[in-house]
């Protein structure tokens, strides 16, 4: 039995995850920054790492006996998110401070969760965080997995949420073209990659939507029968500047929404589940 080392564990992602290594017999080493969230995972893990890993003193050890360390560690999308810490310091230093620890621990495997795209767009931090730290895992001495979903179905939750206060909308005319990911499905991959030699996988789902489809299916989940505002491109793209006057954090979630709202966004299909059937399986959307 491997002993894995999970980071991110308490985000949506994270849980799925979680409970695929706990499923297949894992051991499961969780590292976390809040107690409370951490002691909510089902069932428990078998050891509990309070840390925060943009900090590296505070990471030491961490991967001491582990064999491979999954991290689905990353700043929250969500604008309603106030946490603090830039993608920079999240998604790209937290991470490399867990690889470091992991190469001087002997770790076998790192199979790290990106995005589709990163790599493209060096001018978004979100891209920019992503695309750093899988530069540093390839020229890592471990054998490492690459996964970049599209989207995952969990990102449209706030969009539900803002549907049943009647305040959803669209950026441009929600033409282009995606593919969103259920995050079971990426977990159920993760672990398959356990094992296996080095590689980078870019994760679509089954359908592929335009950006309209997907906030009327939304808007279904979740009871809301009114309109969909449409909000034009040139105005978030005046707006962005003075946006990053006042918040950077938000500018830099806006810059990315903005920009992958104006080009599609397909990748290979290997999810299985449906964002209809998810819909369905998430009772919470509509409740």
């Amino acid at each position: 039995m491997k002993k894995v080392l999970l980071a991110g564990a308490t985000g949506h992602l994270g849980r799925h995850i979680f409970r695929e290594l706990k499923q297949h017999g894992f051991e499961v080493r969780v590292l976390a920054r809040n107690l409370k969230k951490a002691q909510s995972l089902f069932p428990d893990p078998e050891e509990l790492v309070l840390a925060d890993a943009t900090k590296p003193f505070s990471v030491e050890g961490c991967c001491t006996g582990v064999d491979v360390v999954i991290s689905a560690l990353g700043k929250n999308l969500s604008l309603r998110h106030q946490g603090g810490g830039s993608f920079h310091d999240i998604n790209y230093k937290a991470n490399l401070n867990l690889l470091n620890e992991a190469e001087q621990a002997g770790v076998r495997q790192f199979i790290y969760v990106s995005a589709f795209g990163a790599g493209r767009y060096p001018q978004l931090a979100y891209f920019k965080a992503h695309a750093y730290f899988e530069k540093a895992l390839r020229h890592s001495s471990l054998n490492y997995t690459i996964l970049k979903p599209v989207a995952l179905f969990s990102v449209f939750e706030e969009m539900a949420a803002m549907a049943r206060k009647g305040h959803i909308g669209q950026l441009g005319q929600g033409d282009k073209l995606t593919n969103p990911i259920y995050d079971g499905d990426v977990a159920r991959i993760a672990i398959d990659c356990i094992g296996k030699s080095s590689q980078s996988l870019e994760l679509g789902g089954p359908t592929t939507y335009t950006r309209q489809e997907l906030a009327q299916l939304v808007c279904e989940a979740a009871g809301y029968n009114g309109r969909v505002a449409e909000i034009p491109f040139d105005y978030v793209d005046t707006l962005l500047p003075f946006v990053r006057l006042l918040s950077r954090s938000l500018y830099d979630k806006l810059a990315f929404m903005t920009a992958v709202s104006k080009v599609d966004c397909v990748a290979p299909v290997v999810g299985q589940c449906t964002l209809e059937a998810y819909f369905e399986l998430e009772p919470q959307l509509s409740s």
